[in-house]
């Protein structure tokens, strides 16, 4: 039996639920975020750093979100949001919430 696959870039598991899709996905946006941070200390104006963030890590949080956002746990949902925050941060400017995606 197979646990789990990855079709057109998400992650289904055999028991339906999301986990597994909101780790790669956070395993992604992480490796995304440290090119941001890199990009900070390079001292970029935030339009430019919040162009990256568009380009990179909101394209991976927002793919296919209305198949999988509405049945998230809870906790999935804080972790993908924390990456919405740590970004937030880096770039010291307000960003979209991740539920205005769906």
């Amino acid at each position: 039996i197979v646990k789990s696959t990855k079709f057109l870039g998400v992650h289904l598991a055999d028991n339906l639920t999301w986990s597994l899709n909101t780790s790669s996905i956070t395993k992604k946006t992480q490796q995304r975020l440290y090119f941001l941070r890199r990009l900070r200390k390079a001292h970029l104006p935030p339009p430019i750093l919040t162009m990256f963030y568009s380009g990179t890590i909101e394209s991976i949080l927002s793919s296919c979100i209305t198949a999988w956002f509405g049945n998230c746990t809870v906790s999935d949902r804080k972790t993908l949001q924390r990456i919405v925050r740590t970004a937030e941060k880096i770039i010291g400017v307000s960003l979209p919430l991740l539920c205005t995606f769906t």
